[in-house]
């Protein structure tokens, strides 16, 4: 089973290789700093998930893939880190950058909404929206920006051993 999936793996590289659309749009998709890398490819490949992780928009992993790229970060990192925030999570995560948003802002958080209006539907936008969009991508704008350099310097100035390849042996002398 497991030789199947490494199988499936190389495969879809190979794919991704010959990619017309990846070859024209994105030219140096196939260097190895995208894919391997070193530490400041995976400090900035976790700062840039981590950002993204965060902000409350669609398509983060698309976002983080796309920026990761343009900047020289190694790009499965990025994507990997995007996804913490998934249909599970985001809501939670979501919330607390909006209660760190009105502490930013020194706003009070809204209690006494109304309970019977559907979130995301046309009524809440118009009534309950306006009054938290402003702390709620604030917070979460600056959350990413805290964890994201938080990752940074992690990945880029602390030993991880599991980032390196090399493996120290004993000497059988």
């Amino acid at each position: 089973m497991l030789r199947f999936i490494k199988l499936q793996i190389h495969q879809i590289g190979r794919k991704a290789k010959r990619s017309a659309f990846l070859n024209r749009y994105f030219p140096k998709f196939q260097d190895r700093i995208y894919w391997a890398g070193d530490r400041l490819s995976f400090a900035r490949a976790g700062f840039i998930g981590a950002f993204c992780m965060m902000l409350p928009v669609p398509f983060q992993m698309v976002l983080g893939s796309i920026i990761a790229y343009y900047a020289r970060a190694n790009i499965p990192l990025a994507t990997a880190l995007a996804w913490i925030t998934n249909p599970l999570t985001m809501g939670f995560i979501w919330y607390g950058g909006y209660q760190f948003g009105t502490w930013v802002l020194a706003t009070p958080p809204i209690e006494n909404l109304n309970a019977n209006i559907p979130i995301a539907s046309q009524q809440w936008f118009i009534e309950i929206f306006p009054y938290i969009w402003q702390p709620f991508f604030l917070g979460n704008f600056l959350l990413g920006i805290i964890i994201g350099s938080v990752f940074y310097v992690i990945i880029g100035y602390f030993r991880l051993n599991f980032l390196t390849h090399t493996s120290k042996k004993p000497n059988r002398n």
